[in-house]
Parts: structure tokens; C-alpha cells; sequence
């Protein structure tokens, strides 16, 4: 996995632990069901051995890291997660196709393609 992919999946999960404890507590209450959800995550994930870091190919010192990220994902809901995952592995095939070509390197030409109207 590239250094440039990596760095972008730790920012995405920081910017989504960020957001995340913004709305643990708000107007001077602590959301309870955000809390236990988080923990809910964070149980599910270590029992399974889940972690999300790992599956994308991240190597970690401590892999509780993983598993706690993991958690936040997922207990964010399945809409959040397939997000997530949709925009990780865009960014990993634009990283992939970027290293096929030389910089500077002229790009590929589009196929053009006709399209009849019946």
C-alpha cells in the first residue's frame, strides 16, 4: 500500500472520530445511545478480531488501534461504512492507475462513444 493512501485513511479516520465526539455530548447532555453503540462496536470488533486498518493492508504497532478504529466505523451504521469503503477504494484504484503512468506522462484518450436516439 502507497504512504499517500495510508496517510489518507488515518486522516479519514481521525476526521471521523473527530466528528463523532462532537456528538457524544450536546446541550449539556451526554447522548447515552452513542456511547453504547461505541462500545457495543468496540466488544463486537475485538471479540470478532475485526479491523479495518488490517484489512486494508495497514500495518500497526498495536492492533487494539485497528479494532477501535473499526468500532467507530461501525458503529456509525452500515450508510456510513459502505461510504467509507466506496470512497477508500476510489481513491485506492485513482492511486493505483497514478502509478501505472510516469508524471508528466501524457493521459490516456477518453473512447468516444456514439450514442443514436431511436
Amino acid at each position: 500500500m502507497s504512504n499517500l493512501f495510508a496517510l489518507i485513511v488515518v486522516a479519514m479516520f481521525i476526521e471521523a472520530a473527530l466528528s463523532y465526539m462532537q456528538t457524544i455530548y450536546q446541550k449539556g447532555l451526554i447522548q447515552w445511545q452513542i456511547v453504547v453503540g461505541y462500545i457495543m462496536g468496540v466488544i463486537i470488533c475485538y471479540d470478532t478480531g475485526l479491523n479495518f486498518l488490517e484489512i486494508l493492508g495497514l500495518h500497526e504497532t498495536w492492533p487494539i488501534v485497528g479494532i477501535l478504529a473499526t468500532a467507530l466505523v461501525v458503529c456509525r451504521g452500515s450508510n456510513y461504512l459502505f461510504e467509507f469503503y466506496s470512497q477508500l477504494a476510489s481513491w485506492r484504484k485513482q492511486l493505483a492507475d497514478s502509478d501505472k503512468q510516469p508524471v508528466g506522462a501524457p493521459k490516456k484518450p477518453r473512447k468516444k462513444t456514439l450514442h443514436y436516439i431511436a
